[in-house]
């Protein structure tokens, strides 16, 4: 038995000399863990603190912009006339094609008289498109051609409440050179109606300023809601 006690004590010695003569295996750091060293250690002052760079706190997912409130929808009224006889059923005919919400209102005689500026009635349809011609060329733009049978083929240049403002709205068309434009009163006589329009939108204001030619001498206004 005692050659095993030395066999024993033989590979005890062996294992003993393996380990000591293989070191363990050199392991890298892990990023973040690696040895503190002393010496390179520095203590910023105030100063070296405050120059240093600041962190960007703009979060990375970019934010919505607030709702924006949407803005009220403001009606938008009119005024449209005056008629009389049968021009005014004529109107309201237009005014119910269009869907437009409209009361009429009669007019005492003194508050129905227009002032009308206009150049009187051409032969032809044709005649009255030169006209008009020449007036773009003399620098009136605002200008329409009639087309009620009693005033077929005149040219209207202005509508006015005040006799004054149409004098000196024709005296001007005068010095333009416009010398064919004469003044008038329209819708003077008794009976007279115009009509209040609410909720109108422009496109349905267009659509019957767009029908002048239809109604010589009535005047569209815009006017407050009531």
């Amino acid at each position: 038995m005692k050659w095993l006690v030395w066999l024993l004590l033989l590979v005890n010695a062996l294992l003993l000399g393996y380990f000591r003569l293989d070191p363990m295996p050199h392991v890298e750091p892990v990023a973040g863990h690696e040895a503190i060293e002393p010496g390179k250690i520095k203590i910023l002052t105030p100063d070296e603190l405050s120059g240093l760079p600041k962190k960007d706190q703009t979060p990375s997912a970019v934010q919505a912009p607030p709702p924006v409130a949407p803005q009220p929808v403001v009606a938008t009224c009119y005024e449209w006339g005056s008629f009389a006889g049968a021009d005014v059923a004529r109107a309201r005919s237009v005014l119910d094609k269009l869907s437009l919400e409209a009361v009429a209102r009669q007019q005492a005689p003194q508050d129905a008289i227009r002032y009308w500026v206009y150049i009187p009635p051409r032969k032809t349809l044709e005649e009255a498109q030169i006209k008009v011609s020449e007036l773009k060329a003399l620098g009136v733009t605002e200008s329409y051609i009639v087309q009620e049978p009693l005033w077929r083929f005149a040219v209207s240049l202005g509508v006015f409440k005040d006799d004054a403002l149409a004098s000196r709205f024709l005296d001007d068309l005068h010095n333009r050179g416009v010398r064919s434009a004469v003044k008038g009163r329209r819708n003077h006589e008794g009976g007279q109606t115009s009509y209040t329009i609410r909720n109108a939108s422009l496109t349905q204001a267009d659509a019957f300023d767009k029908l002048k030619p239809d109604f010589p001498g009535s005047e569209l206004k815009q006017v407050s809601c009531q």
